[in-house]
Order: structure tokens, then C-alpha cells, then sequence
């Protein structure tokens, strides 16, 4: 019954959805031509060969995935990868990095209306299917179990706020969660709240984004940071509404007593720029808006990065970080930004109060020394220069290591959870 009035649900929106995707592409937000293939049937040739399919939502579980789809990639040329997403961001991030890549390929994920998904499951044929983090979608669920292909929750994640839910659902959340082959859970409490839903097989051996890929390779602009390399210099990720106004805080009380102090911010959304600017500009500063090509200008007392993709490349030179998402009380129950790419990359992290989609990462990172909590603009200024005049490293080396190992644990743990699936199902 649930799954009928789900589905009728549906119908009723799809319209009210075709509209909202339209208007999205209006501002940006949607692929002008890969759209469609939300809204309609897309034609599709499937290639030869075992067929893993991943579906991530937006930037952060697609990078999630990156370690496990390399692996493959290197193991047998017979393994091809189906990518959906749901984000432009995501899209434009894969083809960044997998654009010349034959045995890759993305769409996105279709409306989750049983004639879209059956033709789409029909058309495809995968052999092994990963829903990523939160990314639970029922009728592409029940249609893939009927067709006995193995099911992975890859790095689940359930919260106490989305358990309620599923918990009032009882019974259709223990019939949907009971079709998983296997739940890789991404927190002690997701496992828990897994274990309360009954789903039949799960394990906990950590979160899967511990083990991000090496950014070995990151390309860096050494003449640029040569240009700047007497600042003092601090970068804000991931930065939300008002969180800028905040580093302009801290940036207006570092120049009090640090006047070669420089503040890089890279928002979450980049879109955001020109309000930014528009906004701090009113205060004094001297800004820079830099786009991918630009030099960094040495005069700036803050630079707003506007393009995509640049956070690796900052975090290898800039070892004081603030991480966004963690100060705007609203987003209290939905607070916190990935930190751990920035601890791999040895960076010392400070952060805001409302981590609550990272709290047992960040609870981590805090007892290794990686990071720490901040609340206002003075204390996060006070730790800035306790760290500027630290010519050790802020972060030990050791620990760095101890978290390689933790991250390779947790790698292998899950490969060897797909090889089973692999070996069950050839």
C-alpha cells in the first residue's frame, strides 16, 4: 500500500518537477542537455562487460567513490562503471577527471517512477549496485532486487532525524532496508539506527572518505604561492552565508597585528562570488576575485577563488583551515563539510559548532590534535597567530601516518566486501 501511494506520489509531482529542473536551468543549476535524461527515456547502448553501477548524489560522495572505482579501473579491463549523479557540480567534477576515460560513464539519475526506472535498470543491466550515503531511492530498490542483482549501501548514513522517519514507516522501511545485500554503514550510529531498521547484513568499519584518493598529482601554480610566500596566509572551504562575514572579522583583527596576513576563501557555492564581494567590499577590504587563471594579487587582504576544484590544490600550500557549514545556527541538524581531506593533507583544521553531519569524524580528528572548535572572530584570530608563529609543522608527521593506516583499513574492509559480491554473482 505504502509503495502504491509512494509511487502515486510520484505522478503527482512529476510535473511540479519538470518545471523546478527547467527553472534550474535558467540559473545554472542543471546540465542544459543531460537533463533529460531526469525527466524522459534515454537511449542507451549498454557496453560489454561487468557493469559496477554507482549512485552519488553530489560532490562529496562522488570523490567518496573515487578509491573504489581506481581500484577496478586498475584490477581487470573487463569492469565498466556507470556513474549517476544527482548535482551539476558532481557531473562537471567527473568529467574533470574521467572525461577521456572509456569504460566510465555518467548519466543522471532518472525520475524514481517504475516506468523510467525499469527501462532505465532493463537498459543497462547492472551487475552490482551502490547506493551512496543517504541516497535511498524505493522503486529503483524493488526493481532491482526483483532482477537479483546484489545491492551495496555504500557508507550509509542515517541520522537520529532521518531514523524518526524511516521509523514511521515501520514496515515498509524493514521490507526496503531488508533488500540490501549489504550495508556498509559510515558511523557507529548509523550502524545502530541500521540495526533498529533490521536491515539484514552490516558493517561498520569506518567512514569510506578517510580513504580519499592521494592528491599526489594536484597540480600547483609554484610561481603563484612564490608570489605570496612572505604572507601569512589562511584559507576558509566551504564557506556558507554570512560565514564570509565571519572570516572578515577574523581578517579585519589579523591586521591589527599581522599586516602581511592574507585570507583565501573558497565558497561552497561559487555563485555566491559577487554578493560576497559586494558585501565585504562595503567593510574596506582589499578583494580579489580570482577565477582559474588568474595570478593570486599579492595585495589582496582577501581573495574569493570562483572556480570549481580548487580546494586540493589550496590545501596543499595552506596548512591553517577553517571549515565552513559549521557556524550558521539554522543549519544546526545539517551543519558540517568534510574535513578529512584537509587532515590527510596534514592542514590544521578549525571549525564551527555545528558539525552534526561529521560530529563522530570531527570527534576524531579532535582527540589526533587535527582540529579544533571555535566560536567567535577573536578566538579564531588569537589561534591564527598562536599557529603563524609556530615554525614546526601544526600537525605531526606521525599522525599523519596513523591515519594512512586507519584510511588503508577501512579500504581494504570494503573491497573485500565487494569481492564477495563479485565472487557470489559470477
Amino acid at each position: 500500500m505504502l509503495r502504491f501511494l509512494y509511487s502515486l506520489l510520484l505522478i503527482l509531482t512529476y510535473i511540479p518537477y519538470s518545471i523546478a529542473i527547467l527553472i534550474r536551468i535558467f540559473f545554472k543549476k542543471e546540465h542544459k542537455s543531460k537533463f533529460k535524461e531526469k525527466l524522459f527515456f534515454n537511449k542507451i547502448e549498454r557496453p560489454s562487460g561487468f557493469i559496477f553501477w554507482f549512485h552519488v548524489a553530489s560532490l562529496g560522495e562522488f570523490n567518496s567513490i573515487l578509491p573504489i572505482v581506481d581500484y577496478y579501473i586498475k584490477k581487470d579491463e573487463k569492469y565498466k562503471f556507470l556513474i549517476t549523479t544527482v548535482t551539476l557540480s558532481s557531473y562537471n567534477e567527473l568529467k574533470k577527471k574521467y572525461g577521456k576515460n572509456k569504460r566510465i560513464f555518467h548519466q543522471f539519475l532518472p525520475y524514481d517512477l517504475n516506468l523510467f526506472t525499469n527501462y532505465f535498470l532493463n537498459s543497462w543491466k547492472p551487475d552490482i549496485v551502490s547506493f551512496v550515503d543517504s541516497e535511498i531511492w524505493p522503486n529503483f530498490i524493488f526493481n532491482i532486487k526483483k532482477r537479483n542483482i546484489p545491492i551495496v549501501l555504500l557508507n550509509a548514513r542515517i541520522t537520529k532525524k532521518t531514523f524518526k522517519r524511516w521509523l514511521f514507516l515501520k514496515k515498509f522501511s524493514k521490507t526496503l532496508f531488508g533488500l540490501f545485500s549489504i550495508c556498509i554503514a559510515s558511523s557507529k550510529e548509523s550502524q545502530e539506527y541500521l540495526s533498529l531498521l533490521q536491515a539484514k547484513k552490516i558493517k561498520y568499519y569506518g567512514n569510506i572518505k578517510f580513504c580519499s584518493a592521494s592528491q599526489d598529482d594536484v597540480k600547483i601554480d609554484e610561481e603563484q604561492f612564490q608570489n605570496i610566500k612572505n604572507k601569512k596566509i589562511w584559507c576558509a572551504i566551504s564557506t556558507h552565508n554570512d560565514e564570509e562575514i565571519f572570516c572578515s572579522k577574523v581578517q579585519e583583527i589579523l591586521n591589527r597585528s599581522e599586516k602581511n596576513s592574507m585570507c583565501i576563501i573558497i565558497p561552497r557555492h561559487v555563485h555566491r562570488n559577487k554578493g560576497i564581494f559586494s558585501k565585504l567590499s562595503k567593510m574596506g577590504f582589499k578583494l580579489q576575485i580570482k577565477n582559474e587563471n588568474d595570478k593570486i594579487d599579492k595585495a589582496a587582504e582577501i581573495v574569493l577563488i570562483n572556480y570549481y576544484g580548487a580546494v586540493n590544490t589550496f590545501l596543499r600550500k595552506i596548512k591553517n583551515v577553517f571549515i565552513g557549514k559549521s557556524l550558521v545556527k539554522k543549519l544546526i541538524k545539517v551543519g558540517g563539510q568534510n574535513p578529512i581531506e584537509a587532515a590527510k593533507m596534514g592542514c590544521y583544521i578549525f571549525h564551527g559548532p555545528y558539525v552534526y553531519n561529521f560530529a563522530e569524524i570531527y570527534r576524531d580528528l579532535k582527540n589526533k590534535e587535527f582540529s579544533e572548535e571555535i566560536n567567535y572572530p577573536e578566538e579564531l584570530a588569537n589561534k591564527l597567530l598562536r599557529n603563524f608563529g609556530n615554525d614546526k609543522k601544526l600537525v605531526d608527521g606521525e599522525k599523519i601516518k596513523e591515519l594512512e593506516i586507519y584510511s588503508n583499513s577501512i579500504f581494504k574492509n570494503t573491497i573485500n566486501e565487494y569481492e564477495i559480491l563479485i565472487n557470489e554473482n559470477t
